[in-house]
């Protein structure tokens, strides 16, 4: 088994994998740029854990809030409503997860932002990033950080 931070990511990916837009380009931690045919697409991440101590003694309870990061990218004209229609996609399949099958206690939408980047200079097409930050709380325990309970 994974860490739970690996499960969490992959749960998500596995979540938005097949969407109607971004169909089967989700990808978990990728560090390549995406080619104009593989648009749009997914990336998703779990770049930053809190976690905290549920109980006194050991061995205890570790209550871990993650911040998971997806980011989803588009370009050429109308991008930015491409964006909000894949927003609303994940948003959707994200809330129908039943909590990444019952892995984390709470997954919701934190924030997003919109970047949009022209890449004129370049030739490149313009294109957007639309990131979405969700917390997903979960709990493992101290000497077991593979297994939510």
């Amino acid at each position: 088994m994974a860490h739970i931070r690996t499960q969490v990511r992959d749960r998500v990916a596995a979540a938005l994998t097949g969407l109607p837009l971004s169909g089967s380009r989700c990808f978990v931690t990728r560090t390549f740029p995406l080619e104009h045919k593989r648009l749009p697409a997914l990336l998703v991440y779990v770049l930053d854990e809190q976690s905290q101590p549920a109980e006194m003694g050991t061995p205890r309870d570790i209550e871990r809030q993650m911040s998971v990061t997806i980011e989803a990218i588009a370009d050429g004209r109308g991008f930015d409503e491409e964006l909000d229609q894949i927003a609303v996609e994940v948003e959707t399949a994200l809330a129908r997860s039943s909590l990444l099958g019952g892995l984390v206690k709470e997954l919701y939408l934190q924030s997003s932002s919109l970047d949009i980047a022209t890449g004129r200079e370049r030739g490149e097409r313009r294109h957007g990033v639309l990131t979405l930050r969700y917390l997903a709380f979960a709990i493992a325990r101290e000497d077991d950080p593979q297994s939510a309970l």
